[in-house]
């Protein structure tokens, strides 16, 4: 579905959108996997998503002449608020505020979606905020 560098991309996306701190985070709770388990689902988003990954990639290249995945967190936070206000360099074959937007959403989801989803490994984010699920 995503080649090497799109999937690099992606990953550091998933840890600048819900970052580690005294909590896990969107990797920790394998937010990726289930970001990836959603688009096997709804296969039409994945042109989007491949077309974003590869401008979010050149992005970077234009301002710092590395990939995406190489740059401090400063900036990597820098270029998605850029591209989120519509501030772009490369260009975008798809709307690329938008774009944030729906992987913003989610990455929401995968972090507090229930584990049978493909996230929230082993119910990170419940724990993290005490909900506690019945059945």
């Amino acid at each position: 579905m995503f080649d090497a560098s799109q999937y690099a991309t992606l990953r550091a996306v998933v840890d600048r959108m819900i970052p580690a701190d005294d909590a896990p985070g969107g990797l920790d709770a394998e937010v990726d996997r289930y970001l990836l388990t959603l688009l096997q689902h709804e296969t039409g988003l994945i042109p989007t998503y491949t077309a974003a990954l590869t401008a979010l990639h050149h992005e970077a290249d234009i301002r710092h002449h590395q990939s995406f995945a190489d740059l401090t967190p400063d900036q990597m936070d820098a270029i998605l608020h850029d591209v989120a206000a519509g501030a772009t360099q490369a260009v975008w074959l798809t709307d690329a505020s938008a774009f944030v937007a729906l992987l913003a959403e989610h990455c929401a989801e995968g972090f507090y979606a229930d584990p049978r989803q493909g996230g929230n490994k082993e119910t990170i984010s419940w724990r993290m905020i005490g909900f506690e699920e019945r059945r």
